[in-house]
C-alpha cells in the first residue's frame, strides 16, 4: 500500500506515523531506534522532516518502505 506521511506524531516510546493511502487514513507506528535509522538513510534531521514523503506500507503492518 502506498501513501503520503500526513503527520509524524511523538507517542513517547515511539512514533506514528499517519499516512494517507488515499481509500483510507492508516497509523504506523515505529520504534524509536528504527525512526533514527530511516531519518539518517534519508539524509533527514527530524522525524517531521517525512511529512509529505511517499512510503509503502506491507499489508501485516511489519515493513515500510520510502519510496
Amino acid at each position: 500500500m502506498t501513501g503520503t506521511v500526513l503527520q509524524v506524531v511523538n507517542a513517547g516510546t515511539f512514533f506514528l506515523l499517519v499516512v494517507n493511502l488515499r481509500t483510507r487514513i492508516a497509523e504506523q507506528p515505529i520504534e524509536r531506534r528504527y525512526l533514527r535509522d530511516i531519518l539518517a538513510g534519508e539524509g533527514l534531521a527530524e522525524p517531521s522532516d517525512l511529512v509529505g514523503r511517499q512510503v509503502e506500507l506491507s499489508d501485516d503492518g511489519l515493513s515500510i518502505a520510502f519510496v
